[in-house]
């Protein structure tokens, strides 16, 4: 720890002499600024990949077993870092596991509306975007992401505040998508100006909550193309001929 105090006091001399005794626009200056600067840049950028480790490996272990079951000598071992390393980034367990969801089970996962969208183009997009996010589960060894997402989210009403309030926030912004883009077909003439939109979107949307669910018990998680089916049936109910 001295030898590192020593250290980090040298380069700060070392940058107030050079910040004093050198015109900033000289050619000197311009160099020593971009080698430190340099050195800088790659530091956090090897601080965020330390981070992105921590947070990738922990979300394979929850994912699979309870809150209390995943333990810091599982952390050490599956991101071959020290406890120390581990809680330089993150302040205690359970920050830990509220950075593994908000990094996994609330952001990259949004399929936007975009205006004039029709229903059919969102429905391509949205089962594209499933299958993005399943592959990358793949990539991470998760063979069952709805496994994975549901085991972490019965945990997350223990361990992380006011999760249950933001996961309903994002199930209404979900449905929301829905029924904007439904409206945008029933405007555009795509289906039938008789349905009920509120109705029909929360079909759209609960089929696809429900799906998930069943995938939970499947080798691999939600089977995409039957999804794809069954929406592609319900499009062809409601629109028009």
């Amino acid at each position: 720890m001295i030898i590192f105090l020593c250290a980090e006091l040298l380069k700060v001399s070392v940058v107030t002499f050079f910040l004093i005794f050198f015109d900033f626009k000289s050619e000197l200056y311009k160099k020593f600024y971009y080698f430190c600067d340099g050195h800088i840049i790659k530091n956090t950028e090897m601080k965020q990949d330390t981070k992105d480790l921590i947070l990738r490996e922990s979300f394979k272990l929850f994912a699979w077993k309870r809150y209390e079951q995943v333990t810091v000598s599982d952390m050490e071992r599956v991101t071959k870092l020290t406890r120390g390393a581990i809680f330089y980034y993150m302040k205690n367990k359970e920050h830990l596991f509220i950075e593994v969801l908000d990094k996994y089970m609330f952001s990259g996962k949004d399929v936007p509306v975009n205006d004039g969208q029709t229903l059919l183009s969102y429905i391509d997009l949205f089962i594209e975007q499933l299958k993005k996010t399943k592959k990358q589960m793949n990539l991470l060894g998760v063979k069952n992401m709805n496994f994975a997402y549901a085991n972490i989210a019965n945990q997350a009403i223990y361990y992380y505040p006011d999760y249950a309030k933001i996961a309903n926030e994002k199930d209404k912004e979900d449905l929301n998508n829905w029924e904007k883009v439904l409206q945008y077909a029933v405007r555009s003439g795509e289906v039938m100006d008789t349905i009920e939109v509120e109705t029909v979107a929360n079909i759209f949307y609960r089929t696809y909550t429900g799906l998930s669910n069943q995938g939970i018990i499947l080798d691999d998680g939600i089977d995409l193309e039957e999804t794809y089916k069954t929406f592609l049936g319900m499009y062809n109910l409601i629109k028009l001929k």
